[in-house]
């Protein structure tokens, strides 16, 4: 009996350790891609939904204004999503007096961010939808590294995110685990296989969303961005994912446990309802090696002759996990941070594991709303 769950055991960690071997040398492929130098100033729109971000949309907005890109060819729609922190009057005052050609919308009807940017890219007038959040700096050339890799029939654009504050154990925590999914995103985007994408720093065409009729109707707080992914995905649209230092969007980390593992119950309440095959297949390898772990941590407690099997499972994972770690906080100039990589490791699979069950049964708040009512 024992000998038959080695085996399982050995076959799951021999899945995860090949499948983080791919990401890994994806990763470092599509790194050594460079930029398209030509210049090109296609029309863009960008769209930003809003909700109570009054402390961070002055500077968001600042690095729209600040843009290496010029003003004509390109408009800024912004959608409050019913702020109650007075984050469109903020919005209005940075922005009046420059000569940024902007539009400002309310929600009025409807709620949630995946509406806000449907009526966003319903005001949009140019062919390029550039999204991003309230809470975002975005580089000087972004607009510019859009335009120029936005044709020749790629579709979508996926771009890299990163925290740029929060120390710590529970800031070090958000951004190895941002490192590690922005490892899977563009590792598995160089083999023309993405499956994650991030809302943060996001481009399409405006044609191909009406081809693919738009964003989902699933009644999920999360998910917008990964949703069209693969609406994008199964109508064979040509995603291309740009891993450059000039294209990294940087946000804010949260500020305390509470706000984390709700942000974290509002992003796993989606997983029930994505279709693609692989991201199906990675979610479910990452998941259950996972899992493992933590039962490995139960089962050593109580039954000795699982000690030794369970230590290599778990240096193992570590191994493969510390390289990928390492490439990804690298190249983000935050090796210091792996100063916790084994405090980290050790709680992960018991953070996954109570997410995962908790976000299907426990309410959680995001924005001032509950949901899993």
């Amino acid at each position: 009996m024992i000998c038959s769950i080695e085996i399982s055991l050995l076959i799951i960690l021999l899945l995860y350790v090949s499948s983080l071997s791919s990401v890994i040398v994806g990763w470092i492929q599509i790194k050594k891609k460079p930029l398209i130098s030509e210049v090109t100033h296609q029309n863009i729109s960008i769209v930003i939904a809003v909700r109570n971000e009054g402390d961070r949309i002055k500077a968001c907005l600042t690095s729209v204004i600040n843009q290496n890109y010029d003003k004509s060819n390109f408009e800024l729609i912004l959608i409050d999503d019913h702020s109650t922190d007075g984050t469109i009057q903020i919005a209005e005052k940075a922005i009046e007096n420059t000569s940024l050609n902007f539009t400002i919308v309310k929600l009025k009807d409807k709620y949630s961010k995946k509406e806000a940017l449907k009526k966003g890219v319903k005001y949009a007038q140019h062919p390029i939808i550039a999204l991003t959040d309230g809470d975002c700096i975005l580089p000087p050339n972004w607009l510019s590294i859009i335009s120029n890799h936005l044709k020749n029939e790629v579709s979508m654009l996926l771009g890299p995110v990163i925290f740029s504050d929060g120390q710590g154990f529970l800031g070090t925590f958000q951004f190895l685990d941002m490192c590690a999914v922005q490892g899977v995103t563009f590792g598995l985007a160089y083999y023309h296989q993405p499956v994650l994408n991030n809302g943060a720093n996001l481009a399409y065409l405006k044609e191909t969303y009406h081809q693919v009729n738009g964003y989902d109707n699933y009644n999920t707080p999360s998910g917008d961005d990964i949703f069209l992914l693969e609406k994008f995905k199964s109508h064979r649209k040509k995603v291309v994912g740009i891993m450059d230092e000039q294209f990294i969007v940087k946000t804010y980390s949260e500020r305390s446990w509470s706000s984390f593992i709700n942000q974290r119950l509002r992003w796993a309440s989606k997983t029930g309802y994505y279709k693609d095959v692989f991201l199906i297949f990675v979610s479910s390898i990452i998941f259950i090696q996972n899992l493992i772990v933590f039962f490995i941590y139960l089962g050593m407690l109580f039954v000795e002759e699982i000690r030794f099997i369970g230590i290599i499972l778990i240096i193992s994972k570590w191994l493969i996990d510390f390289i990928l770690l390492f490439l990804l906080s690298s190249y983000f100039k935050q090796r210091d941070r792996l100063l916790y990589f084994i405090p980290v490791q050790l709680v992960y699979p018991i953070y996954i594991v109570t997410v995962a069950v908790a976000s299907k049964f426990y309410k959680f708040k995001w924005k001032d709303r509950i949901f899993n009512e």
